[in-house]
């Protein structure tokens, strides 16, 4: 079954992800690294590469859970 990204390499939300326009669930599940590793491993891979939060992201949480 063919894939398609929801961003694209170089995207903000998008690190690490690669350039190719779609992959499929075969290929995801032999080559992709985050689908082998158990649910810790994954977890801390995600939370050990996140860049420091931007000043003032508890105000803007704080709006954005009011609105």
């Amino acid at each position: 079954m063919e894939i398609f990204p929801g961003a694209q390499a170089g995207s903000v939300c998008g690190a690490g992800i690669s350039g190719k326009p779609s992959s499929t669930i075969a290929f995801e599940k032999r080559f992709n690294t985050a689908l082998v590793a158990d649910k810790g491993e994954f977890v801390a891979a995600i939370l050990g590469n996140l860049p420091p939060q931007p000043e003032g992201m508890a105000e803007i949480i704080r709006q954005n859970v009011i609105a």
